[in-house]
Formats: structure tokens, C-alpha cells, sequence
């Protein structure tokens, strides 16, 4: 079945061909054809999941070495125009049309300015144990490098008797880190 390019109008011989065609001629897409369709959600909705993902996160921040590493949390049931609102004016938002998927990056020290903005939180990606002084961390600097912590967005759907269910997912991955502190 020919599939049809929404961005450029390109006709492909099949799915795989136009996901091949975005990833390289599209793959920083900003445009969202169905865009007009995603209402302006209510600042109290905006609040709700800003506060999900900061309770997921600190939630997934421990105290001991076996919680550093490569983190993952998400929440189904994400609404679209939420992760749209919140996210569509930063630099490295993108949009895959074909595979219905948003992805936003945010790096360094200035990535993680910026997330403070964007949640309301100053200590959004922090966690302390005053009994143990210890602090577990999102990492998005240290002596070398600088990390990422990205943010996506996709649907996925369900099929059964002739009927198609959708829902969205909200991701966010990350990388914790651990130390301790001395409160002075």
C-alpha cells in the first residue's frame, strides 16, 4: 500500500520506505499537520502532569550506589496537547509524523536550567536524606561530561473487533547520580 509523505507529499511503496525518508529528510521536524486539533489544556491539567513527572522522578531517586545509573519513568495516559504545550518552542523538540512520536532534549547545565522552568520546581531533580547526608541527583554535569535528560511522546494503539483504541505515553529518561552533602 503507497504511503504519502505529509510533510513534502512524497509517495513511498510502503510504511518502512516513509520512515526511512523522514528519519533523513525530516529528522528535525518541527511541524505538526494536525496541530490546530491540540487545544490549549487548562493550567490546572498543565500543573497535574508537571507535578507527575516530579513525584516519578523523585520516586525513582534513592540512596544507596545501586540506585545510580540509567533511569527510566513514564505515564500513560498523557495527554498530546500537554506534552505539545509543553514542550513544541524548545530548540530540540521534534515531531515524527509516521511514527505518531515526540522527542525533546535537554542537556548540561543550561538543559537543566531550563527544565526548572519548564516543571516549576527548582529542586525537581533532586532528593536528600538528611539522616544519612546523602543526596541522589539527575546528572547533568560532572567533571567531564554533559548528560542528557530527554523527553518523549508517542502512541501507541490496540486493535480488537474491528475497533482501534489509542493512548499516549510520556517518557522520561535520564541518568542519577549520588553523593553526599555536609550541611553547613
Amino acid at each position: 500500500m503507497a504511503s504519502k509523505c505529509q510533510l513534502c507529499q512524497e509517495v513511498f511503496a510502503s510504511r518502512k520506505d516513509l520512515v526511512t525518508h523522514e528519519r533523513i529528510k525530516h529528522r528535525n521536524n518541527k511541524i505538526i499537520p494536525h496541530r490546530k486539533s491540540l487545544l490549549q489544556p487548562p493550567l490546572e491539567q498543565i500543573t497535574f502532569y508537571q507535578d507527575a513527572f516530579i513525584v516519578l522522578i523523585k520516586k525513582s531517586l534513592g540512596f544507596n550506589r545501586h540506585s545510580v545509573g540509567t533511569k527510566q519513568v513514564s505515564i500513560n495516559a498523557f495527554p498530546e496537547n500537554i506534552f505539545v504545550y509543553l514542550f513544541e518552542h524548545e530548540p530540540s523538540f521534534r515531531y515524527s509524523v509516521v511514527q505518531r512520536k515526540y522527542l525533546c532534549v535537554f542537556q548540561g547545565e543550561a538543559g537543566k536550567q531550563r527544565l526548572k522552568q519548564l516543571v516549576n520546581y527548582d529542586y525537581w531533580n533532586i532528593r536528600q536524606d538528611p539522616k544519612l547526608k546523602t543526596i541522589e541527583y539527575v546528572l547533568f554535569m560532572d567533571n567531564e561530561n554533559s548528560y542528557e535528560v530527554s523527553f518523549s511522546w508517542s502512541q501507541s494503539e490496540f486493535k480488537e473487533n474491528e475497533h482501534v483504541f489509542y493512548c499516549g505515553t510520556a517518557t522520561c529518561k535520564f541518568i542519577a547520580d549520588s553523593g553526599e552533602f555536609s550541611e553547613q
